[in-house]
């Protein structure tokens, strides 16, 4: 699948960063395991090695959004720079993974003398703020159907193993996760999931889950 120009800039721009960053201690995580949470919130940047990892947002009412998930030579645990009385943020191993830390501490004294670094890591969270930017407003503005839409577009160009017929193939993405993500419940999910495998968007199994982006660009727009 053809990188878009934004992506490639946002590739140019995390590769800027890991360039400065130096190689640091790396610790595995087992699926489910969480990593940091509002109760335990990071102190540190965090780059996945191996695996993926999931970011959430926790509710005062214990309501969790599934924010990104996270790839590997990404990073995450951004927040560990705001000294706030309260932290949302949760992020859990999607699946087994190695993940690389580093102390704000060290990142602050590595970009008072590497500049480049500062710039690199402002531009990813922008990038990563834009985004997230856009997600705010499709809860405002679009129905849930185009919401989910939207998210199986996003899941297959991040996630996806491209096919010769325009397919992408992933691992399997539970109703659950999905829900997390689109922001409504698990049986809405199954509604539309199986509403749009019927109308040959999609096809999935426990094995995994098949998307067809072309179809689904159509429909959403």
């Amino acid at each position: 699948m053809a990188a878009t120009g934004s992506a490639l800039e946002s590739n140019a721009q995390l590769d800027d960063v890991l360039a400065y960053l130096p190689i640091s201690i790396t610790t595995e995580y087992k699926k489910g395991q969480i990593i940091y949470s509002p109760d335990r919130p990071p102190t540190s940047i965090y780059m996945v090695v191996s695996g993926k990892v999931e970011v959430s947002q926790i509710g005062e009412n214990g309501k969790e959004v599934l924010m990104e998930i996270i790839r590997p030579d990404e990073l995450f645990g951004e927040t560990a720079f705001i000294d706030a009385p309260r932290r949302c943020e949760q992020a859990t191993a999607f699946e087994k993974a190695r993940v690389m830390t580093w102390a704000i501490s060290d990142i602050e004294s590595l970009v008072m003398r590497r500049p480049r670094l500062a710039v690199g890591l402002l531009q990813v969270l922008v990038q990563r703020n834009i985004e997230f930017t856009r997600r705010i407003e499709s809860f405002s503005t679009e129905s849930i159907e185009r919401r989910l839409a939207r998210a199986l577009l996003r899941f297959s160009e991040r996630l996806g193993s491209p096919s010769d017929d325009g397919s992408s193939r992933m691992v399997p993405l539970t109703h659950s996760l999905l829900s997390r993500y689109v922001g409504t419940s698990r049986e809405i999910i199954s509604h539309h999931m199986n509403h749009f495998r019927k109308k040959g968007y999609v096809n999935y199994s426990r094995q995994g889950i098949l998307i067809y982006p072309g179809a689904i660009k159509a429909f959403k727009n």
